[in-house]
Order: C-alpha cells, then sequence, then structure tokens
C-alpha cells in the first residue's frame, strides 16, 4: 500500500467539457450542451472533494446539477478508453504507475473511482478521482463507500501513508512448508484509526491470499543468492543477504511493499537463516 503521486488538475475542466460534448450516435442526440457556468459548479465541486481530501461527502453527489448533465458526465467517462477522445487522460494517469498502489503485486490495468461513479456522477472524470489499480484490487473494492470511516480506503492521491514500517509477515516454516501471514505491526507508530483502515484493506482484498501465490515464485529468484551466502558465511551470510535485499526493494518499491517486508521477516527467522531455507525452497 503506497501513495501516488497526484495529478495536476490544469485540464479537469477541459476534461469535462470534451466527456459532455454533444454529439450524434445512430441518428440520437447525446451529450449535453452545458453552459460555462454549469461546467464551473462541476469544477467547484472539485474544490470541495479535494478539500476533503476524497472523503464521501453528499454536495460531491451534485444534487445541484440537472438529472441530464450528471447522466452525461456520467457517461462520459467511457470516453477515456483507448482510441477515444479522452484516452489521453487514462494515459496520464497509468504514466509511470509500474505496479497497483495497493497490492503491490500486479501492474494497473483499470481506473479505479475512488468515489464511485455509481454515486458521484459528477466526479466521474476528475483526475483526481481515478485511481490506476490491478483488475483483482478493482474487482474486490467495494463500488459503495462505507459510513464506518475504518472501512474506507486510502485516497492514493491525497492522503499520504506514514513512513513509517508497518506492514509486517509472520514466518511460520512447517513440515517442507513456508507460510508468511501479513498484518498491521501493532507496535507501529501510526494512529489507530489508520491501522484499522490499513487492516481493513489486508481483509477486504484479500490480500493474504493473494500473497500466497505470490510468495513461492518470487523466492525462487533469490535461491541462488541464498544458497550461496550460506556457503560463504552461514546463517550471518544468509540475514545479511537478505537485508540486503530488502533495502533495494524497498527503495525500488516502497518501506511497506510486501517483498521487502518478507525479505526483512525471513532474515529475523533464525530457523530460515539456519538451513531451513533448502527444505521449503526448490533445489
Amino acid at each position: 500500500m503506497r501513495s501516488l503521486a497526484c495529478p495536476s488538475r490544469d485540464e479537469a475542466r477541459d476534461y469535462l467539457a470534451a466527456a459532455v460534448e454533444p454529439y450524434i450516435h445512430t441518428g440520437l442526440s447525446k451529450g449535453y450542451a452545458a453552459t460555462g457556468a454549469e461546467l464551473d459548479s462541476v469544477v467547484a465541486l472539485y474544490d470541495v472533494y479535494d478539500a476533503g481530501s476524497g472523503a464521501p461527502a453528499e454536495p460531491l453527489e451534485g444534487a445541484g446539477l440537472t438529472v441530464e448533465f450528471r447522466s452525461a458526465i456520467h457517461s462520459g467517462y467511457d470516453f477515456t478508453q483507448a482510441g477515444r477522445k479522452l484516452a489521453a487522460l487514462r494515459a496520464n494517469l497509468m504514466a509511470g504507475v509500474e505496479l497497483c498502489p495497493i497490492c503491490g503485486i500486479a501492474p494497473p490495468r483499470e481506473l479505479d473511482h475512488h468515489l464511485p461513479r455509481s454515486t458521484y456522477h459528477a466526479l466521474a472524470v476528475y483526475p483526481r478521482n481515478l485511481v490506476p489499480l490491478c483488475h483483482d484490487c478493482n474487482q474486490s473494492k467495494s463500488k459503495s463507500v462505507a459510513d464506518d470511516p475504518a472501512e474506507r480506503f486510502f485516497h492514493p492521491y491525497l492522503e499520504e501513508l506514514p513512513n513509517v514500517p508497518f506492514l509486517r509477515a509472520t514466518i511460520i516454516i512447517h513440515e517442507g512448508g513456508l507460510v508468511a501471514d501479513f498484518d498491521i505491526d501493532p507496535n507501529a507508530a501510526i494512529d489507530a484509526i489508520v491501522r484499522a483502515r490499513l487492516a481493513y484493506v489486508i481483509e477486504r482484498l484479500k490480500l493474504n491470499e493473494r500473497y500466497a501465490r505470490e510468495i513461492n515464485i518470487y523466492l525462487t529468484s533469490q535461491v541462488t543468492a541464498i544458497r550461496m551466502s550460506f556457503e560463504w558465511a552461514g546463517p550471518n551470510g544468509v540475514r545479511d543477504y537478505l537485508l540486503a535485499q530488502a533495502d533495494v526493494e524497498s527503495a525500488r518499491f516502497h518501506l511497506n511493499h510486501w517483498q521487502p517486508v518478507l525479505l526483512r521477516s525471513l532474515a529475523e527467522n533464525v530457523d530460515f537463516c539456519g538451513g531451513a531455507f533448502a527444505h521449503v525452497l526448490p533445489a
């Protein structure tokens, strides 16, 4: 779980105007001839959205806009697909985001409406309400917003996650198998509500189940280095290698990415470093 650079909103009004621009499709009139004042009223909602860090609020539902205008904005999101007139909006948001900011497993392939389009029509093409996620996270994330603040997803653009270690992995080695259980460290220097929200994300998106499918594949890439470290310097060599590699991966991804968290936990596991790795990793 990580924050992302907040996108510029310099072109937000232009995107909005293009999304609702009237056109003819199969002989039928589509879109909406919005006035400058109507466009400005939506931009004013963008201001409210930013001021509240993307938290749900009744004014953001756009009740003051006409039904036709809200509907046109909602439908206008479809123009963000490849080859359509708002494709640049999607491309700009996806650019430079290597991995899904929630799970850190797969590249983002979809845009998630942080506040769901089904309720917040007016925010359907607002760049800061569109977050690049992988398919699994986007599908698992609820299409509604929880009333309980402890069950709300962090806003990757408008909320800064604590820059302290908060994700931990508990390692269990048993009968030739390795299991890593990820949770939020109860001793992490974070607020209780932040801890609750992070824990909710892990549970809601079934991240432990998804990480379990990745761990063996990932550790296979480390086998040779781990074995050579053990041959050269024994358990301390393995520990030093795992910690050094964790630093490399923290710099590449972020402090609470699951891979460096896993490596640091393995480095602290006496059995793993002492040779148990040979029983749980491929020969």
